[in-house]
């Protein structure tokens, strides 16, 4: 009886923060659509639309991104789920591994990797976030800024996304990988 009770407390427990909060498939997609444009050498407006995509007139032009979907499901949506659910945005929360260590503990040993976030209270869709927060990293290219230098950075191979929403709070989380699978 005992051991029941113990149970329920840690399965009760530290998921309670999480409870509401949900993964946004659609709008990952859209993010990594954002990321290629701008990747290829387009750039993405205003409005989200994409403008000469994979042409390298705007940057120079790097092979776009497929998804991987194993840090995508097992890293970046954990994370972002993470960030909401501890209302918190960036590459660390306390007592929470950092992004080498998330890897790692899912099998991801490569040693080639990067990460950017993106976070909205109360600023619409998780659509509106994912564009906000593409255009504030695309906006870096003339300081060259680290997430405009992940976002071109041609030793990626691969990009696990995750978006995660709940009460109009949205975070979204791009970890780029060096190798393909």
């Amino acid at each position: 009886m005992a051991l029941a009770a113990l149970l329920a407390v840690s399965l009760i427990g530290p998921a309670t923060a999480d409870i509401g909060v949900a993964r946004v498939v659609s709008a990952e997609t859209y993010a990594r659509s954002l990321l290629n444009c701008t990747r290829s050498g387009g750039w993405v407006e205003p409005d989200g639309s994409c403008i000469d995509r994979g042409s390298g007139k705007h940057s120079a032009y790097r092979k776009p991104l497929p998804e991987h979907r194993g840090i995508s499901r097992k890293v970046a949506w954990p994370w972002a789920r993470a960030m909401v659910a501890n209302d918190v945005c960036g590459h660390v929360i306390s007592g929470k591994p950092e992004l080498g260590t998330r890897l790692a503990r899912k099998g991801f040993s490569h040693r080639y990797y990067g990460e950017n976030v993106g976070c909205g209270w109360g600023h619409g869709s998780a659509h509106d976030v994912v564009l906000a927060t593409h255009l504030a990293m695309q906006a870096e290219k003339p300081t060259g800024g680290g997430h405009w230098k992940n976002m071109k950075n041609p030793g990626y191979r691969s990009v696990g996304i995750g978006v995660a929403t709940r009460d109009g709070t949205t975070m979204v989380v791009y970890d780029f990988y060096g190798r393909r699978w």
